[in-house]
């Protein structure tokens, strides 16, 4: 019986090192991106900012008792939109964390909602109140004076 020799199935060394040296280059230049939050943490907040608005906005616009409704707004600084100065874990409360690197930025420092759903406080100066969230992008939040709540 003859066996016949076959040569052996395989990469080459160059082919090996090609590859090599492609998936280090892509792993240099991609995985930054994909393994850091920059930029995105700001459009999680915004989001977060508009669900705070507008949920207290629905409050306003519900409430019936005038002497329970009297008062009710909502407080800003910077690095905190919420129903009182505590930052609590709600859906009336958006607590920017240290480690984000984001800034609040408004024409109000109090915010309150009318009956029907207009904003109350903003600077007289200008037609609708905005909310600027500042990271390593700045997007803002407006409140016309109608009621409507928009990224801006």
């Amino acid at each position: 019986m003859i066996r016949q020799y076959t040569s052996p199935q395989g990469f080459t060394l160059v082919e090996l090192i090609v590859v090599m040296v492609l998936l280090g280059i892509l792993s240099v230049t991609l995985l930054p991106r994909f393994l850091s939050g920059a930029g995105t943490s700001e459009y999680q907040y915004r989001d977060q900012a508009l669900a705070v608005l507008r949920r207290v906005q629905i409050e306003a616009m519900q409430c019936t008792d005038p002497v329970f409704c009297a008062g009710r707004s909502l407080q800003l600084n910077s690095s905190a939109l919420g129903s009182s100065a505590d930052c609590r874990n709600d859906a009336t409360h958006l607590c920017i964390a240290s480690r984000d690197n984001v800034t609040l930025t408004a024409n109000f420092s109090q915010l309150s909602f009318d009956a029907l759903g207009r904003p109350q406080g903003c600077a007289a100066a200008t037609p609708a109140c905005t909310l600027t969230i500042t990271g390593n992008t700045s997007l803002q939040i407006c409140l016309e004076s109608e009621g409507y709540i928009r990224p801006c």
